[in-house]
C-alpha cells in the first residue's frame, strides 16, 4: 500500500518536470586582450541543464564548448559579475533539438 502511494507521487511530479519550459539566457564577460566570453545558460524549473561557452577574439573567431549543468571558467568566476546579461527566454518545444547543448546532454532529441 505504501509503495503505491510513493509510485503515485512520482507519476504526478515527473510530468510536471517534463512540462516545464526550457529557457536560455546569456552572460558576457570581457577577456583581455580584445576578446570576450559569452555563456548561454539553459535552465528548466530553476535548475541549470547545461551551459554553452563561446569565446571569441577580435576577429570574430570563436571556440565553443558545452558543459553539463552550471559552468563558469575560472577567469570569469574570478572576474565576478558579467558586464552584460539577457533575460531568460523560453525555447519553443519544436526548436529544442536545434540547440546543440540540449541534444548533446540528452535533454532534447535530434530530429
Amino acid at each position: 500500500m505504501r509503495w503505491i502511494a510513493v509510485l503515485g507521487a512520482f507519476l504526478v511530479t515527473a510530468p510536471a518536470q517534463a512540462g516545464e519550459p526550457i529557457t536560455v539566457r546569456t552572460e558576457s564577460f570581457a577577456r583581455p586582450p580584445y576578446s570576450g566570453a559569452t555563456y548561454y545558460v539553459y535552465e528548466r524549473a530553476g535548475q541549470t541543464v547545461c551551459t554553452k561557452l563561446s569565446v571569441c577574439n577580435k576577429f570574430d573567431q570563436c571556440n565553443v564548448s558545452y558543459e553539463p549543468g552550471a559552468y563558469k571558467a575560472p577567469e570569469d568566476a574570478e572576474a565576478g559579475v558579467p558586464f552584460a546579461t539577457t533575460p531568460a527566454v523560453a525555447i519553443a518545444p519544436a526548436a529544442l533539438y536545434k540547440h546543440r547543448c540540449l541534444t548533446r546532454f540528452g535533454v532534447a532529441r535530434q530530429q
